[in-house]
């Protein structure tokens, strides 16, 4: 009885897994993937520059950025599949200062997000 009830339990717990990570494959849109090749930050211009790779299946397009947490909009970038592009940020809003560390994160319209981190100069 005790090996009965374990197995139904392993079961559940497989069949939980599996549809958490394999439920939204199929679907009509599937996530890209982003990496970042390299970022950098001007404080006397406020700008953040990043360039991104597509890595993943398909184009993504990112429609906007955070700094810090802050929403900032950008000009769509779209993002072919394994080609690098240019996402340029203005983060005047935020209002950069040379040798601090800001969070950024840029977020595509099928919900592709990147997170990194970028020391102003």
């Amino acid at each position: 009885m005790l090996l009965m009830v374990l197995a139904v339990a392993a079961g559940a717990v497989i069949y939980a897994y599996t549809m958490g990570y394999l439920g939204g494959l199929g679907g009509s849109r599937t996530p890209g993937a982003l990496s970042l090749d390299s970022a950098k930050a001007n404080a006397t211009s406020d700008i953040i520059t990043a360039y991104v790779r597509n890595i993943g299946k398909g184009s993504v397009t990112i429609e906007v950025a955070y700094v810090d947490g802050t929403q900032i909009d950008i000009t769509d970038v779209t993002i072919e599949e394994g080609t690098v592009e240019t996402v340029s940020i203005n983060a005047s809003s935020v209002g950069l200062d040379a040798g601090k560390t800001y969070e950024v994160k840029l977020v595509a319209a099928d919900g592709t997000h990147l997170t990194f981190s970028v020391k102003a100069d």
